[in-house]
């Protein structure tokens, strides 16, 4: 039997004394299904298009639309370990699509073997999913009309506009080119989603078989870049053809990289420089954050507030610092239960990657959100890169959190269950410098005096858990004094490792001026200073000439 053919007659088989076959054509796995396989429930199930669109989605499930579960229950009929075998060899093993006898165990198409114009790829221009993801609406309409497109368009969704130009792209002769990142449900199987839809489950996701996933040692968070091909008859999604890198690097060098959980964590030992010495008033945010809290690559800190304290500009301050003066770290920031004005802002504003899931999304779509983004992080790291998470806010995951985990019947103090606030803690936990290269920067909000009790307790079990505070008062905001920064109570531990000696000197004297004043006339004489400078070096010049 060659590799490319499977014995899979079924449990049946040998019940009936039929013979067991040696050898059967490309559909033979149908005509030796025992009868009962060819029910049309089953018949759904087994379809690997459909292991997305299988159930209802069920109450609560933000892609029931979709009829993809963000959480990988994909409860759609799944027909045990012979609906798994019958899926595998309808792909052929792999991403290749289905009862498609070139394709080989891999999931990969071997040179030889590969011909595009029988497998999708086609022999016309290439057209990239991702440059159609960044045109607008009208554009959409105008290459619909000129692939002949009409009906259904004019009021269809953006995402479903797409995947019927790529269909009918794909029809004409053309290839197509999909990157994504990776998603891996519990059946085994997975989707590549696009961070500008906030990772949420679509029509124009990416189909990534098992042994795909197996070959390569893929993980969730992984971003994947290669050719794919259209649904075929009875399919709803788009399969990966062919691999061509992983985390921008080519396969084989993923195949042996250290997991993020055997890495080694150090204290922070290289700071991220916020100042950009441009004397503007947003720049003076990152100078006073780099002599009162300096962030670390690694750092794993907390911005605690009050509500409209000026947090989220703050946030806001810190990314284009970061954007500014280290293009070489990739930037991500999660904002979970905001306000979708503010998601708009956030995305004009810096040119960095953001996720969000806005207030109006229900709670497993928080959590589906936050774990793809740490997830997508530890990818990163794993290959020696310097992430930065910008979170706006914990408190809000971890009410989501709350929301979803399975009651354990141990309730804390303002209707916390007693199991609820690991996983945010893990989330949180992982950020760390990397022995091995590479660091995890979580940088989080945290809400306090908000009437709420729960809040209280989520701020109390995250309160020691960081390495960096900085704490933001109301009464200086009230007074419209930005940052609304109390110095006497922010501060980074091992600040040493992050500061130059000279500089750290220098630091600690003007600490010890301001201790004794109150949080608001400390704000506002630093603010005098620091606007008749534009660098740190010349507001320390200015204080020893003073």
């Amino acid at each position: 039997m060659s590799e490319n053919e499977t014995n899979d007659s079924g449990p049946g088989a040998a019940a009936e004394g039929r013979p067991e076959p040696r050898q059967r054509g490309p559909r033979g796995q149908q005509q030796q299904q025992p009868q009962q396989d060819a029910a049309p429930a089953n018949a759904e199930a087994r379809n690997p298009n459909n292991d997305q669109a299988g159930g209802d989605g069920g109450d609560g499930n933000p892609n029931a639309g979709g009829g993809q579960n963000p959480g990988g229950q994909n409860q759609g009929g799944q027909g045990g370990r012979r609906g798994r075998r019958d899926r595998r060899n309808r792909h052929g093993g792999g991403g290749g699509g289905g009862n498609n006898p070139q394709a080989n165990r891999s999931g990969m198409y071997d040179d030889e073997e590969f011909d595009e114009s029988k497998n999708g790829g086609g022999n016309g221009p290439l057209i990239d999913l991702n440059e159609l993801k960044r045109k607008n609406a009208a554009e959409l309409l105008l290459l619909a009309e000129t692939l002949g497109i009409q009906e259904g368009v004019a009021r269809a969704r953006k995402q479903d506009i797409i995947f019927l130009v790529l269909k009918a792209h794909a029809r004409a002769g053309g290839g197509i080119y999909g990157e994504g990142v990776l998603e891996i449900l519990q059946d085994g199987f997975g989707f590549l989603r696009g961070f500008d839809a906030s990772y949420l489950a679509g029509p124009d996701d990416i189909y990534v078989s098992p042994s795909q996933i197996r070959r390569f040692n893929l993980r969730t968070g992984d971003y994947i870049t290669g050719r794919i091909r259209p649904p075929k008859e009875g399919e709803r999604y788009f399969a990966l053809l062919k691999v061509d890198h992983i985390n921008g690097e080519p396969p084989e060098a993923s195949k042996n990289k250290v997991l993020f959980e055997n890495l080694t964590p150090l204290f922070p030992r290289k700071a991220f420089h916020l100042e950009r010495g441009n004397g503007s008033s947003e720049d003076i945010t990152g100078r006073i954050l780099d002599l009162v809290a300096p962030i670390g690559k690694g750092q794993r800190g907390l911005i605690v507030s009050q509500p409209k304290a000026g947090k989220t500009m703050m946030l806001q301050n810190v990314a284009q610092a970061i954007v500014h003066n280290h293009p070489e770290a990739h930037l991500i920031i999660l904002l979970i239960d905001e306000r979708p004005e503010e998601v708009t802002e956030m995305q004009r504003g810096v040119r960095a990657e953001i996720v969000a899931s806005t207030f109006d999304e229900p709670a497993v779509r928080h959590v589906q959100v936050a774990e793809m983004v740490i997830e997508r992080a530890k990818r990163l790291v794993e290959h020696k890169k310097d992430v930065v998470i910008l979170l706006d806010s914990i408190t809000r995951l971890a009410r989501a959190y709350n929301t979803v985990v399975p009651s354990s019947g141990k309730v804390l103090t303002g209707g916390v269950d007693a199991n609820a606030l690991q996983r945010p803690k893990r989330f949180f936990g992982a950020a760390r410098n990397v022995e091995e290269g590479g660091s995890l920067t979580i940088i989080a909000t945290a809400l306090i005096d908000t009437g709420s009790k729960m809040d209280e307790v989520i701020y109390e079990e995250f309160k020691g858990t960081g390495n960096m505070e900085v704490h933001l008062n109301r009464r200086i905001s009230e007074k419209r004094v930005y940052p609304s920064i109390d110095i006497n109570r922010s501060g980074t531990r091992r600040e040493e490792l992050l500061i130059d000696p000279d500089q750290l000197q220098k630091i600690w004297i003007l600490r010890k001026l301001l201790h004794p004043m109150d949080e608001l006339a400390a704000m506002e004489f630093m603010l005098d200073k620091m606007k008749n400078t534009k660098t740190n070096d010349e507001f320390f010049g200015a204080m020893k000439r003073g």
